[in-house]
């Protein structure tokens, strides 16, 4: 069901007066599902109307998961973990989103993590990963832990470590520079240079080949920035796009190969028994990307 009906006990002298008393929702949510001649209708007494459940319960999280198989990785007093599959959204857009990390949290009952920030569909989340990334997702549990890296990430996040399979034998490794534009609708893509510019963001990354086989490459990348598909922009213009990353001219595989290994702050860093790494747990039946693909386990 996408829709509730709502009675009118007392006349009102519009649609978004008797709204915005009931829901207590701003103006420019309203506009979202109504048009303004619906906005600006007086509405009588007795008078049943019809409203979008993603209206009423706006920035309410969906109890039912419907996504692939999720994991816990780790839990602390301050933080859980979890194993993102290629496919699942970080977070809701509205309440009717079912597919998203942060469903599969309200499922398992993990509402520390989901009581913070409140006033955002991202919760505690403290980065986001593409749709079509996997890997793993860290949320803080407690508003001081979330106001101490969501405020200043890039200071306290010491590397950001993915694996990335792609064709051929790569051959960049090292440090490397770009500087990013949105571009395409709505942004939909990233346009990646070697010169810098007023309106350009600088993402910096490391990357090295682990292994080669059967024509391709594993890499380990260690992100310095975080913009918006700034790993897959960055291996494309250096001529190596990741395996099934069509959007930036990799070639067609089941999915993306592309998965966030490890966070690391420095108390992660400073602790030799610290484990916080997503193991390509259920990355498309274990192992996928550095079994199936390079066949060389």
């Amino acid at each position: 069901m996408d829709q509730v009906e709502l009675q009118w006990l007392f006349d009102e002298a519009t649609l978004k007066e008797a709204l915005q008393g009931s829901l207590n929702c701003s103006g420019q949510l309203l506009k979202k599902h109504f048009s303004s001649k619906q906005l600006t209708t007086p509405q009588k007494a007795h008078t049943t109307v019809r409203l979008p459940v993603d209206l009423v319960n706006h920035l309410q999280l969906n109890p039912i998961y419907s996504g692939p198989k999720s994991r816990i990785i780790k839990e602390t007093a301050d933080y859980i973990a979890i194993h993102k599959p290629p496919g699942v959204h970080s977070h809701p857009l509205c309440y009717t989103d079912q597919d998203t990390a942060l469903n599969f949290l309200v499922q398992e009952k993990k509402w520390d993590a989901l009581n913070i920030n409140q006033s955002s569909y991202d919760r505690g989340l403290l980065y986001r990963l593409d749709l079509e990334t996997s890997g793993v997702l860290l949320l803080a549990k407690n508003a001081d832990f979330f106001s101490k890296i969501r405020n200043d990430f890039h200071a306290e996040i010491k590397s950001k470590l993915y694996w990335a399979v792609v064709d051929g034998s790569f051959n960049q490794e090292g440090s490397h520079t770009h500087y990013f534009r949105a571009s395409g609708p709505k942004g939909s893509k990233q346009r990646v240079g070697l010169e810098s510019h007023p309106d350009a963001n600088e993402g910096i990354f490391k990357v090295k080949k682990v292994m080669e086989a059967n024509g391709k490459s594993l890499l380990l990348v260690n992100l310095r920035s975080g913009l918006r598909h700034q790993i897959r922009a960055q291996l494309a213009s250096l001529g190596f796009p990741i395996l099934g990353d069509e959007l930036y001219g990799g070639t067609h595989a089941q999915r993306l190969f592309l998965h966030a290994w490890r966070y690391e702050w420095t108390e992660v860093v400073e602790d030799n028994e610290a484990e916080l790494f997503d193991s390509f747990l259920d990355l498309n039946s274990a192992l996928q990307m550095s079994h199936d693909m390079l066949r060389t386990f």
